[in-house]
């Protein structure tokens, strides 16, 4: 499925050649997500898992962003995404590979960004209730991770636990638009793993995500 959707961003570049000859639609909007994300820990070389959990997921995902979709013809069209999140998963599960430390953190937040692109599909061209594909490719950005700890309240590891903050990630989207209202369900996942400085983890996620859209601003209708 990878490789499919990084085919799919890859031709994206050259989708302007296949444009039907009319003026560009452009939409602009705001969208919302709720889902959640599954982690795998990669065998580091440094690292000990005996006793410890290896696939895990975050309790919750949310996150909020803008769009921006372009049309290419009545079937095609380009789209963007920028967008913030944020990830509750159980404490020290993430970084972690000696468990026992666990007891003594309430929770654990992650702050993420992301941005991507790619190319969109749209079944019944023109249709009231039009249903589309998508895929995207792009990067997954770790901003920051908040914990709180029984004795010495809020923490705020700015440092991302020495993880690499950037991530190549690609995502596939089955969804339907109604006027202004988009509403889809996505499926992301990361294409490489995100490894820790010293080599003491390297972890992998993918998710699955609901989301609604809002177009706010629409051009050369």
């Amino acid at each position: 499925m990878r490789i499919i959707i990084l085919l799919v961003g890859s031709i994206v570049f050259t989708l302007p050649a296949f444009a039907q000859q009319q003026a560009p639609h452009w939409e602009f909007g705001i969208q919302g997500e709720f889902g959640r994300d599954w982690y795998h820990k990669e065998a580091a070389p440094l690292g000990s898992y005996e006793g410890s959990t290896i696939d895990f997921s975050s309790s919750r995902s949310w996150g909020a962003g803008i769009y921006f979709e372009r049309s290419l013809n009545p079937r095609l069209s380009v789209l963007g995404q920028v967008g913030y999140a944020q990830k509750k998963v159980h404490p020290q599960l993430f970084h972690e590979y000696n468990q026992t430390a666990a007891q003594y953190y309430l929770s654990e937040v992650h702050h993420r960004g992301g941005v991507d692109a790619g190319l969109r599909w749209y079944l019944i061209p023109k249709a009231k209730f039009n249903i589309f594909v998508d895929g995207k490719v792009g990067a997954n950005v770790f901003i920051s991770a908040t914990q709180q700890e029984r004795t010495f309240g809020r923490i705020v590891h700015s440092d991302v636990f020495g993880f690499q903050r950037i991530a190549p990630v690609a995502s596939a989207s089955l969804g339907i638009k109604f006027s202004r209202l988009t509403i889809s369900a996505e499926y992301r996942d990361d294409l490489t793993v995100s490894k820790r400085t010293g080599g003491m983890s390297e972890v992998s996620g993918k998710g699955v995500f609901g989301k609604v859209g809002f177009a706010l601003f629409r051009a050369g209708r």
